[in-house]
């Protein structure tokens, strides 16, 4: 799943640039999806560390090829981890019973997401004008289009999340992919 991760993350950040007047840097990623689902069903753990592995393409993406902050992207696979535990130690408080409720997953992904947020935020308005030259007057105005940004996909994940935990093929796979679970 990690791998799956680096896919949708490489493959959205590519073809989703969002046109920004002086920023390169914005553009849709959905690594998080492969993170959130195993955080879900598999828990904490495996979310944390999927993370980590899902957050690989996106920090190559946007802090070696897109960008001039690639010391500090380092963090973004840390952010990721954050939300895969995060995501399934809320999961994993709300129970197996309520798990695949469209209102829980929501609320275990919303919650799962805010320290990742904070994470996204404390980079941008203090490390980013650390390390990169003349970056104190433009990095924290660009930390509000990628944290609304970011927002929108945690909203969108979670809506392909449940879409996909109501689909018994879907259930059917994780089943076999964790075994001693039923989905």
């Amino acid at each position: 799943m990690g791998a799956v991760g680096n896919v949708l993350g490489v493959l959205a950040i590519l073809v989703g640039r969002i046109p920004t007047p002086g920023v390169a840097q914005l553009a849709l990623d959905f690594s998080s999806l492969a993170v959130v689902i195993v955080a879900i069903f598999a828990g904490w753990r495996l979310g944390a560390l999927t993370g980590l592995i899902a957050g690989i393409g996106p920090m190559i993406l946007f802090g070696y090829v897109y960008g001039s902050t690639g010391l500090v992207t380092v963090l973004l696979p840390v952010g990721k981890a954050l939300t895969g535990l995060f995501v399934g130690v809320v999961a994993g408080i709300i129970g197996s019973n309520r798990k695949l409720r469209s209102t829980w997953v929501f609320a275990a992904i919303w919650v799962g997401y805010i320290p990742e947020s904070i994470l996204t935020w404390f980079y941008f308005v203090n490390l980013v004008p650390l390390f990169v030259p003349g970056a104190s007057f433009w990095a924290p105005a660009l930390a509000i289009p990628v944290e609304v940004k970011a927002w929108i996909e945690m909203t969108i994940i979670a809506f392909l999340t449940v879409a996909l935990i109501r689909n018994a093929a879907f259930r059917s796979f994780l089943g076999r992919l964790v075994p001693g679970q039923s989905f």
